[in-house]
């Protein structure tokens, strides 16, 4: 057997290992939320980061990797080589104690996110946020892949993306859409979003939910979904994929969420069989997969032909509250644009915002420009700079989002980037379909989902991000798509 071979084999078992922390992870989300216990779940995450480290930077490891050097191999085998070196040569900079630790902070962290979200309270979850802060700047120096520590957190979720290149985009973009929020709220005939403010049965929600990513073609004998605080999608193995919701907020923001989830989660299952059980068995980037999802959410859940299809089944649902209610204005309600306080609730123009405000904190926090206990305040004033308004509580500001907690700080700027990758890969797909929204008026999703399989999918990260954006759009990331696209939709549905 070769050394390529050997390595395959050698990274199989250690996928399967991640598999297994995902389940932990994934129960704990899902089957613990109000659970006290987690102690000794922290300590079995803790021993599977312990056993994975162990088995990423054995001997063994370093050796195969020079002697798959000097082979030669097939695109596969050689993309499957860089990936394992790059995870070799993080890993080998990382003491064994500081990974266990980030572990288990993370799953204690979690807990105390929780019960600090739910009693609006930013200084229960302080402490050991504070403490995260700290475990993460402790890795970014160790790892050390680029001059400056933020940009090195960036690139563990978007490789090869920098501070520097993120801002290059992200600050051209900021006043254009500050500015554009504003023009779409000058307008006499704004949509009326009253109709959300009414009551929609939770368990409706969550069958209506369902009952779309079925018909969108998600699998539900490799996946199935749960009731979270915080929407998320993970991987139990090659063909095991969970995604999750939340019924709590808003109407139809359980719809949306679902859909996004469902983005992610057809993105892991339409990997080849060839990749699986393999590190290139999972999306190239979060950005790429942010761009699956936001794709899905926004450019083909919000839009007119989506509704015209759906629409009769959302009033079969709830008659009520939408028996009287024209599909035109309910798809107008659904893209309203205005400044609000939850992330993931945010419209397409203000969501970028949102994402921005994030990221120029992180920065400042991760280079001691700014303390934790000084987060609500800076947090809030930011939100009023960027957003105009200032959130009420911990809970719909500081507090919202899970990612903190969990170390995830680097993580934040790919959701924007999935925006800005997503709209262009969209325009490249009706270069080549133009009729594609006539399919959603009848219900029909596969033709995008069989183009998306085909051109992305399939590929796992066989693909860097930068290569795979060049590859299915002929050009590098472009933020003219993005913008080009906001303002002929919002224009319309404002009525401008």
């Amino acid at each position: 057997m070769n050394a390529i071979k050997e390595l395959r084999e050698h990274f199989a078992e250690i996928m399967r290992l991640h598999y297994i922390q995902a389940l932990l992870s994934w129960d704990q989300e899902v089957n613990m939320m109000e659970y006290k216990g987690l102690e000794g779940r922290s300590k079995q995450v803790s021993l599977i980061e312990k056993l994975i480290h162990q088995r990423v930077t054995s001997e063994k490891v370093g050796r195969l990797i020079k002697e798959a050097e000097k082979l030669d191999l097939n695109e596969i085998e050689s993309a499957m080589l860089r990936e394992i070196t790059r995870e070799y040569n993080l890993a080998i900079k990382l003491p064994e104690k500081l990974v266990t630790e980030i572990a288990e902070t993370s799953i204690l962290a979690a807990k105390e996110w929780r019960e600090a979200r739910a009693k609006s309270d930013f200084s229960i979850f302080q402490k050991l946020l504070e403490k995260t802060v700290e475990l993460q700047k402790e890795k970014a120096e160790k790892l050390g892949t680029h001059p400056d520590l933020y940009s090195t957190l960036i690139d563990l979720y978007e490789p090869g993306a920098t501070y520097d290149w993120i801002a290059n985009i992200f600050n051209p973009i900021k006043p254009k859409l500050i500015d554009f929020v504003k023009k779409l709220n000058s307008s006499s005939d704004k949509p009326d979003g009253s109709i959300f403010k009414k009551h929609y049965d939770e368990d409706k929600q969550f069958e209506l939910s369902s009952k779309i990513i079925k018909k969108l073609n998600f699998d539900f004998g490799y996946g199935r979904q749960d009731k979270v605080t915080h929407p998320f999608t993970t991987s139990l193995a090659s063909m095991d994929v969970r995604i999750t919701t939340r019924t709590t907020e808003p109407f139809p923001d359980c719809i949306t969420s679902t859909i996004h989830e469902y983005g992610h989660a057809i993105y892991e299952m339409g990997i080849k069989k060839e990749l699986h059980d393999t590190i290139l068995c999972t999306g190239t980037s979060m950005g790429i997969h942010e761009s699956q999802s936001r794709m899905w959410e926004n450019i083909v859940g919000r839009s007119k032909e989506f509704w015209m299809y759906w629409y009769p089944t959302f009033q079969e649902y709830f008659p009520e509250n939408l028996k009287d209610v024209p599909m035109e204005e309910f798809h107008r309600a659904i893209n309203i644009v205005q400044p609000s306080f939850i992330r993931v609730n945010a419209d397409e123009v203000t969501y970028g915002l949102h994402i921005i405000l994030r990221f120029e904190i992180e920065k400042d926090l991760i280079e001691g420009k700014i303390q934790v206990s000084e987060l609500p305040e800076i947090w809030n004033s930011k939100f009023e700079e960027l957003l105009g308004i200032v959130p009420p509580n911990d809970a719909q500001g500081v507090l919202q989002d899970v990612h903190w907690s969990g170390g995830s700080i680097g993580y934040f700027p790919t959701y924007f980037l999935g925006n800005l990758y997503g709209t262009q890969i969209y325009a490249k797909v009706l270069e080549k379909m133009p009729n594609l929204p006539d399919d959603y008026k009848k219900g029909e999703f596969s033709n995008l989902l069989n183009y998306l399989k085909e051109e992305i999918h399939q590929f796992g990260s066989i693909y860097r991000a930068n290569d795979l954006i060049k590859r299915v759009t002929g050009e590098d990331l472009n933020t003219d798509y993005f913008l080009k696209y906001i303002e002929e939709k919002f224009k319309l549905i404002y009525r401008l």
